[in-house]
């Protein structure tokens, strides 16, 4: 952000980090894109969204792979209404998958995160980055140096663990990926049950401050 360039002020700065690992197929990684288009139409999502307040959110959608491959393929939308919401669900539905990495790297999304709500036009009451996948890292990059440049930075990472193969991914994103006050987690039993999940996260994390 350029030093003479206004901060526009929001109540929440929401990164929604989506895996495009190898792990992901064809028809995974579409559940995984349509889930959360489908949830900026969900009236819980939008009533959420109307009773954050008038400064609204800012939130992009990013995906990412192995060791520094992460890239936005929705960039920071301020969203401050029902029908702003709707619009940007279906720019979500027609996002590209981005990468089919031979590897996993949690480290690479949250750092990618933290960047972008660093040099973002917005300045949030809350800064958040929310991890969607269905692995665990293995990226070869430190997850917990990344996990302490989000808290450094005042970051909040949740995480949206999908139990597809793993049954212990829950478990792992409870104790190894989510960090800072008040994180939490949102588990998917499977990628069919991803759209449930992402809604009841959303609905949380666009919750007024000290709600």
């Amino acid at each position: 952000v350029p030093a003479d360039a206004q901060e526009k002020p929001v109540s929440v700065e929401l990164v929604l980090a989506l895996d495009a690992s190898a792990s992901m197929d064809r028809r995974e990684f579409a559940l995984q894109l349509d889930g959360l288009a489908a949830a900026f139409r969900d009236p819980g999502v939008l009533e959420a969204l109307t009773n954050i307040g008038p400064k609204g959110v800012a939130i992009a959608v990013t995906q990412w792979g192995g060791p520094d491959e992460a890239k936005v393929v929705v960039p920071f939308t301020r969203l401050a209404s029902a029908r702003e919401a709707k619009a940007f669900g279906f720019r979500i539905g027609r996002a590209r998958r981005a990468f089919l990495a031979s590897s996993t790297s949690i480290a690479t999304a949250i750092l990618h995160g933290v960047r972008i709500l660093e040099e973002n036009s917005f300045a949030g009451e809350r800064r958040v980055i929310d991890i969607s996948g269905d692995g665990l890292d293995n990226g070869g990059l430190d997850l917990n140096a990344a996990r302490d440049a989000a808290l450094n930075a005042g970051i909040v990472v949740n995480g949206l663990p999908i139990d597809a193969d793993n049954v212990q991914l829950a478990d792992y994103y409870r104790g190894q990926v989510i960090i800072g006050t008040d994180c939490f987690i949102e588990r998917a039993a499977d990628f069919d049950d991803f759209a449930r999940a992402i809604r009841e996260k959303l609905i949380r994390e666009l919750r007024p401050l000290g709600s």
